[in-house]
């Protein structure tokens, strides 16, 4: 009936759009960030003295170099070549088992951790492999 397909419409567009939030509170906070949202909501109350936890991962910080003078030559269009950096530093990251962290301006931060069956030095090297990989497809 005419009742029943605006409600599992209406209730399409709601689950649509939870897992649209999902996905940006995953992309705001980070996988860690994530997690904590994720135990906060599985829980239903919200805990600020609930303790850390230790993570062991390989961290990476990339940045753009003399971006303040790319920004001044390139002005509007400095965000197309960020955004180009962005897509091989992803790119590279993921294929090499690791997780794009942050992104803020000029600079990326980048974790792999050593989980998915993959040893420690396999996720090391993996890393190492995913930075020499952005050198070569940037400079």
């Amino acid at each position: 009936t005419l009742g029943q397909d605006t409600h599992t419409r209406e209730t399409f567009i709601v689950e649509n759009a939870l897992q649209k939030l999902g996905s940006l509170l995953r992309l705001g906070f980070g996988e860690a960030g994530a997690k904590i949202v994720h135990d906060h909501l599985h829980k239903g109350t919200i805990d600020t003295n609930m303790p850390g936890k230790i993570v062991n991962a390989f961290y990476g910080f990339l940045d753009i170099r003399n971006f303040t003078d790319m920004t001044e030559v390139l002005q509007a269009d400095v965000v197309k070549v960020v955004n180009s950096i962005a897509h091989h530093v992803h790119t590279a990251v993921t294929d090499n088992y690791g997780s794009p962290n942050k992104n803020i301006g000029d600079a990326f931060l980048v974790v792999w951790k050593p989980n998915r069956g993959k040893k420690v030095q396999e996720v090391a090297d993996a890393a190492l492999q995913s930075f020499i990989r952005i050198v070569i497809e940037v400079a």
